[in-house]
């Protein structure tokens, strides 16, 4: 393998998980997928399971379900190593069921560190978890970063991204269709909140500050099922966009991560 290599292999409440791989290694995002989903969406890029146990660990972001519903399982089986920091881990503990504890590495925010070939970078965000944090994982080709569940984009944030060449961005809701949808008052409040998730309209700034510090192509990801639709959230960035005078093919590219299916590996060489 040569470059870099990432693939969200699923996004959404429905769980996340995002593969990054370099020449020199493997590392995981996220495991909000149960064991047998996890070994398909390996399959449908072509990942055989019997080379799972070769992945160098997993990063945990937060404690929440959809982004931690597979680790036990996939600790047990696979013996891998899991990095997280200890307020997550003391919130994730009960979920994980019993684990080999040698396999838990304790991080800390603003403390990089080495791991699959990629110097890691771990930072606070603002999510209604215990201790959420986001990444960016960079080598030779460069920097990407992962970055959801964030209820406000803060520059200290900002600071890490920029200068990424890819960025999987959240693009959670629409705010129409979450103001007009069958979801309690209290949770629109939530979702909307400090500690909640970004808008498609926050996406779409992020971006725009994004490309000009360099980043060549955007992964709008974590969409919410019932507030917002891939078409939307990418006309919605696509605007914010060419009101910076960038344009789409020509400046940047712009997927959507998908739901219920590996999304086409991005190949940064």
């Amino acid at each position: 393998m040569s470059g870099l290599s990432c693939c969200a292999l699923r996004s959404g409440s429905s769980g996340n998980s995002t593969l990054f791989c370099s020449p020199d290694g493997r590392v995981l995002v996220d495991l909000g997928i149960n064991g047998r989903s996890f070994v398909s969406a390996l399959q449908e890029i072509s990942f055989p399971e019997d080379l799972i146990h070769t992945i160098n660990g997993i990063l945990v972001t937060h404690e929440h379900r959809d982004h931690i519903a597979g680790l036990g399982v996939i600790m047990r089986r696979y013996k891998l190593p899991v990095y997280m920091n200890r307020k997550t881990f003391e919130a994730a503990a009960q979920s994980l069921g019993k684990v080999d504890l040698n396999l838990i590495h304790l991080i800390y925010p603003e403390e990089a560190f080495e791991l699959g070939g990629f110097h890691i970078t771990p930072f606070r965000t603002s999510h209604d978890a215990a201790d959420p944090m986001a990444y960016t994982l960079e080598n030779e080709q460069g920097k990407v970063a992962i970055c959801t569940d964030l209820g406000i984009m803060q520059e200290h944030i900002m600071s890490h991204l920029r200068g990424s060449r890819l960025v999987y961005i959240e693009a959670n809701f629409e705010p129409q269709l979450l103001a007009g949808g069958p979801y309690p008052a209290a949770l629109k409040a939530r979702i909307r909140g400090e500690r909640g998730h970004l808008s498609n309209e926050d996406c779409a700034r992020v971006c725009a500050d994004l490309i000009q510090g360099g980043t060549e192509q955007f992964m709008l990801s974590h969409l919410s099922r019932e507030n917002n639709y891939p078409d939307m959230a990418r006309l919605v960035v696509r605007q914010g966009l060419e009101a910076v005078g960038a344009l789409e093919d020509r400046d940047y590219r712009l997927d959507v991560s998908r739901r219920y299916k590996a999304s086409e590996p991005v190949q940064l060489d």
